[in-house]
């Protein structure tokens, strides 16, 4: 006879994950390893479309791994979403470089 497990909570609010991965695709980041940052950022995208420092940190990694097009998509989303944000101006003046 199996034991039953208890349930487990989510340990994490969509919040908190969102802020851990954006942490840690800065971390990855900084370090060069613009893949890693890229997947944090794409699943900060996935829990929260709608907060704008997602969309900047996919843009960056994406922007570094030469994905053009999905670099200048994500810095639009950003200054839709925030566009008097702490990143527009750096938002912006990459969107004037990709083009």
């Amino acid at each position: 006879m199996r034991r039953r497990l208890p349930k487990v909570q989510n340990l994490q609010t969509p919040d908190e994950r969102v802020d851990e991965d954006i942490n840690v695709a800065k971390f990855y980041y900084n370090r060069g390893n613009y893949m890693a940052a890229y997947l944090r950022s794409k699943d900060a995208v996935k829990t929260e479309p709608n907060y704008a420092e997602t969309h900047f940190s996919l843009a960056q990694a994406a922007e570094k791994m030469k994905k053009t097009d999905e670099a200048k998509a994500e810095y639009t989303a950003y200054l839709k979403l925030s566009p008097g944000g702490d990143n527009a101006k750096a938002a912006q003046k990459a969107l004037e470089s990709l083009h």
